[in-house]
């Protein structure tokens, strides 16, 4: 049987209506499971909502300068990580749940779609532990085996040859999430596989999507939150601190949301109705 086709057109409309038709319970975990974490973590580790800038002056080497920034980077996930793997958990389950509650098999309410989420998370790490070993080896293997043995010009090469790749096993895995949680997929192989599938044969056109949808929404939110920053940078501290994070922080849940809606619809469309929903459509 030959793979459905992806209508980005279609995948989009689908994807305002359920954000239309969800909007109460869609905000409340957007909220709680995004914006909140986002902004707690620029509050505790601001070290994350303002990256330090390579210092040194003109002249310095570039490469001493990198590596500053990238040990200062380090430091500050190693001093923080607890908090950071509880924000990174809580946005995992808030992902989960939201694609839970998006199901078109049944109409679970709030505290089922948590429920979900909370006993997808462990098939989800595997598959996402699997996947970035599979992509790992089958990517960063031959890399480091050509930097090992060829001049630095042509590793260069082969990283930048190696992009393409990458994105091509980011949209091969990127229905893994929603197998779970919305075909209830708990075997974090066959996930995987059912998510190499369902993208076979559409995976230029989901990348054109993403990419486009990203770029359109990237330059939206750079607008906004550059106007809101500078009438915020007008009031002084600590009035601006606070609500340049909140913005901020504000910003990146209302794009993880709409990318996570916009997954479930990608899916839904790929997938097919379920029994369910066809059942709710001929009643």
């Amino acid at each position: 049987m030959a793979n459905r086709k992806l209508d980005m057109g279609k995948a989009w409309t689908q994807a305002t209506d359920m954000i239309g038709g969800n909007r109460d319970t869609i905000s409340a975990i957007g909220g709680l499971f995004f914006f909140l974490p986002s902004f707690a973590a620029s509050l505790f580790v601001p070290a994350l909502a303002n990256p330090p800038q390579a210092a040194g002056s003109s002249g310095a080497d570039p490469d001493a300068a990198m590596q500053a920034l990238v040990a200062q980077m380090s430091a500050t996930y190693a001093d923080n990580w607890p908090l950071l793997l509880a924000i990174t958990v809580v946005q995992f389950i808030g992902s989960m749940s939201l694609f839970a509650l998006l199901t078109d098999r049944g109409n679970p309410t709030v505290g089922e779609a948590l429920g979900t989420g909370i006993k997808s998370i462990p098939s989800y790490l595997a598959a996402q532990l699997i996947s970035a070993l599979g992509a790992g080896l089958a990517i960063g293997l031959p890399i480091g085996l050509i930097a090992a043995v060829a001049p630095s010009a042509v590793a260069a090469l082969t990283v930048v040859a190696a992009i393409p790749v990458i994105i091509y096993f980011v949209i091969k895995f990127s229905l893994i999430a929603p197998v779970i949680a919305i075909e209830g997929e708990r075997n974090p192989i066959a996930a995987i596989q059912r998510s190499w599938r369902l993208t076979k044969s559409n995976s230029l056109r989901i990348a054109l999507f993403l990419f486009l949808l990203i770029f359109t929404i990237g330059i939206i939110a750079a607008l906004v939150s550059g106007v809101i920053g500078l009438v915020l940078s007008a009031m002084g501290e600590p009035v601006a601190t606070i609500g340049i994070n909140a913005t901020s922080a504000l910003v990146n849940a209302l794009v993880t949301v709409i990318l996570l809606v916009v997954t479930v619809a990608i899916h839904r469309q790929l997938a097919g109705p379920s029994a369910e929903g066809l059942a709710e459509t001929f009643e």
